[in-house]
């Protein structure tokens, strides 16, 4: 019988609980295409044109199917950004990475969702702005796994100077 009481006790404990969840048959697409072969892929919808990373099978905006595959561009523009103060953990690698870094919201050429990941620069908000352009640098060929930790990070392509 459950005793009901106002004491309230917690208890403080650190739960590890790996798991693993099947990518599904467009996500397994898109990461297999990501570690075999170094491309990106979407998938656009066929009512309203969206073009989403990562790939869905329903548009997540009109709700049909999306069956056409589209090659995404390796660059891309920063469309939103922070200057992280307190350390992430990376969820793909458990480790942390120390602050201040920049983390960013990018749009690859021919996507309009966007890829959050770590930008690799200075983080200095007299050099970062929104509508730079960025690159992805990747793991290379032989270490790639297929998830997102192949994404190592996006970098400023070089000669862009800051909108006055």
């Amino acid at each position: 019988m459950i005793k009901k009481t106002d004491e309230q006790i917690s208890i403080p404990m650190v739960v590890d609980v790996p798991f693993e969840f099947a990518a599904g048959q467009y996500l397994s697409r898109a990461l297999t295409e990501l570690r075999d072969n170094g491309k990106f892929f979407g998938v656009k919808c066929p009512k309203c044109g969206r073009v989403q990373l990562p790939p869905r099978i329903v548009c997540a905006e009109c709700h049909v199917k999306n069956e056409e595959w589209v090659e995404l561009g390796l660059e891309g523009k920063l469309k939103a950004f922070t200057i992280m103060y307190l350390p992430l953990t990376d969820p793909t690698t458990g480790k942390p990475h120390n602050p201040p870094f920049v983390y960013g919201s990018v749009q690859l050429d021919g996507a309009t969702s966007v890829l959050d990941h770590l930008v690799s620069m200075e983080p200095d908000l007299d050099k970062i702005w929104v509508g730079m352009r960025l690159r992805i640098i990747l793991r290379p060929p032989q270490e790639r796994i297929g998830d997102l930790s192949d994404i190592l990070y996006f970098e400023p392509l070089p000669g862009q100077k800051k909108p006055a």
